[in-house]
C-alpha cells in the first residue's frame, strides 16, 4: 500500500516553474475532521472559521496551499467546482516579488484536484513551494523554500505525516555554522548581528509557513485543534524567528474518513499528547526535508549551494 494511501489522502499540484507560483490540494478519503491552529499575525485563508470551535463545519473535503497571496485564493474556486463541494478550506503564501508577480487561477485548482494522487511525493521546488523562500528577516540569510514530507509509522499500522511549504521570514540554517537550526540549538547572534546586519525593514506579508498534519487514528475536531497547537513546537524548533507579525503560520491537522482508519484504545488527553508531540517532531523532519529538496532560485540559493559555500 503506498505511503499516502495509508493516511488516506490524495495530493495534487500545480507548478508554474516560469512564474515561480504554484499550489497544492490535500484531499482526504471520504472527507476528514479537522483541527485548525492560526500562530502567524498577517494569515491570508479561506473557510478557516467555519471550522473553529464554534463553527458549524465539521469535516473537510479539501485543504489547498496556494501562493499568490489572497489572490491566489482563486484556486480553490476551482477545487470546489472539481470536488462539487463548498467543504474545502486554505491558506496562502506571498510569492509574488520573486517571480512574475502571476498567481494560481481557477482552472489550475480544477486541473490539480483532478490529477491528485496516492503517488504524489515531490518535494522541494513543487506545487505551493515552487517560489517559497526563507531568510528574509534582518540578517538577510536568504535560502530558497519549499515543499517538505515527512511520515512516520508511530505503532503498528498507525501513521503521522506532515506536509509543509516554509516560506518564512526566520531562518532554516544557522547562519554562522550552516546547521539546520533544530540540530544545532540556540546561538548567540549579538555580534553577528552587530557586524551583518543591512536592513530593520522587513516586508509585510511576504512570508509564511504552512503545514497539513495528517493521522490515520479516529480523532475529534477538538482533539486535532489540540494537535495542531502541539504541532507548532516543531515549527518552532526548525524556524529562527517564527511566527512573528510578517508571518502568516497556519497548521491544519486532520483525520481522515478513510479504510485504514484506526481507534487507539487511549483516553484523550493522552491520545492528543501521543499524536501532537510526534505531529511536532514530524513537522520538524518535514521543514528540514523542503529545504533539502529544494533547488535555488531568484537569488534565493538552494541548501546545497549554501551547505558548499558556493553563495555567500
Amino acid at each position: 500500500m503506498k505511503e499516502l494511501e495509508k493516511l488516506g489522502i490524495k495530493i495534487g499540484h500545480y507548478t508554474d516553474i516560469e512564474s515561480l507560483t504554484g499550489a497544492t490540494v490535500i484531499i482526504p478519503d471520504n472527507g476528514a475532521d479537522i483541527g485548525i491552529d492560526v500562530r502567524g499575525s498577517d494569515t491570508g485563508s479561506i473557510n478557516i472559521p467555519a471550522y473553529e470551535i464554534k463553527g458549524a463545519d465539521k469535516i473537510v473535503e479539501a485543504i489547498v496551499l496556494t501562493g499568490g497571496s489572497t489572490a491566489g485564493l482563486e484556486c480553490s474556486i476551482g477545487v470546489m467546482d472539481y470536488l462539487n463541494t463548498p467543504s474545502i478550506v486554505g491558506a496562502v503564501i506571498y510569492d509574488r516579488k520573486i517571480g512574475k508577480d502571476n498567481r494560481p487561477h481557477l482552472k489550475d485548482g480544477f486541473e490539480m484536484a483532478k490529477n491528485s494522487s496516492y503517488t504524489n511525493l515531490q518535494q522541494g521546488n513543487i506545487g505551493v513551494g515552487t517560489g517559497a523562500t526563507t531568510g528574509k528577516w534582518n540578517y538577510k540569510n536568504r535560502l530558497k523554500g519549499g515543499f517538505g514530507i515527512s511520515i512516520k509509522e508511530i505503532c503498528d499500522n498507525t501513521y503521522i505525516g506532515a506536509f509543509v511549504v516554509t516560506n518564512s521570514v526566520g531562518d532554516i540554517i544557522n547562519p554562522i555554522t550552516k546547521d539546520f537550526y533544530s540540530e544545532c540549538g540556540k546561538y548567540d547572534f549579538n555580534n553577528y548581528y552587530n557586524k551583518n546586519v543591512k536592513s530593520k525593514y522587513i516586508n509585510r506579508g511576504t512570508n509564511t509557513t504552512l503545514a497539513v498534519i495528517v493521522t490515520n487514528i479516529e480523532m475529534t475536531r477538538e482533539e486535532l485543534i489540540k494537535v495542531s497547537e502541539l504541532a507548532h513546537d516543531g515549527m518552532a524548533r526548525a524556524i529562527y524567528p517564527v511566527h512573528t507579525n510578517w508571518d502568516g503560520d497556519v497548521i491544519f491537522s486532520i483525520s481522515p474518513h478513510s479504510k485504514n482508519r484506526i481507534k487507539l484504545n487511549l483516553n484523550s488527553l493522552d491520545l492528543v499528547n501521543y499524536v501532537g508531540i510526534a505531529a511536532s517532531d514530524t513537522l520538524m523532519e518535514a521543514i528540514n526535508n523542503g529545504i533539502k529538496n529544494a533547488k535555488s532560485v531568484g537569488g534565493f540559493p538552494s541548501y546545497e549551494e549554501l551547505k558548499n559555500c558556493s553563495y555567500n
